[in-house]
């Protein structure tokens, strides 16, 4: 089943509406899932090129060395790293370490179902201070 079959991030879709995105303002940023198809067909791309088993895709300021010691950035340009999480706690934890404000954390932890579980995700963070989270797949059983 693709991320875009589930009826959870159907239900997330019919919220979004026809821009295909869920804008949610938290604090003075903002956390937006982008559920737009090109989108999602973008990330399960870059997705499909990696061979180790993962549930997150992190667009990064650095490709090489620990994932703790990198930044969350912006997609242009960035290094995109994956990721293997037992929980969404253990997802916030790991975006609080690459620098997300915990306010932003915590939306994407309530806000993304499936997260650090059976639906792989995709984050960045927006030059402006935007958490942008995209689902892409489900996890191989």
């Amino acid at each position: 089943m693709s991320a875009l079959a589930d009826p959870r991030i159907a239900t997330l879709q019919n919220q979004a509406g026809s821009s295909g995105e869920l804008d949610l303002p938290v604090g003075e940023g903002c956390f937006r899932i982008n559920l737009r198809d090109e989108n999602i067909a973008l990330w399960q791309e870059t997705f499909d090129q990696h061979t180790t088993a993962a549930n997150l895709l992190l667009a990064c300021e650095e490709s090489n060395g620990d994932l703790k010691d990198t930044r969350l950035t912006w997609v242009v340009g960035s290094a995109i790293r994956t990721a293997t999480a037992s929980s969404p706690d253990s997802v916030g934890w790991l975006l609080t370490q690459l620098g997300v404000p915990t306010e932003l954390t915590e939306a994407a932890i309530s806000r993304c179902p499936g997260l650090g579980d059976d639906l792989v995700w995709a984050f960045y963070l927006e030059r402006h201070g935007w958490l942008i989270a995209t689902p892409v797949a489900s996890v191989n059983p």
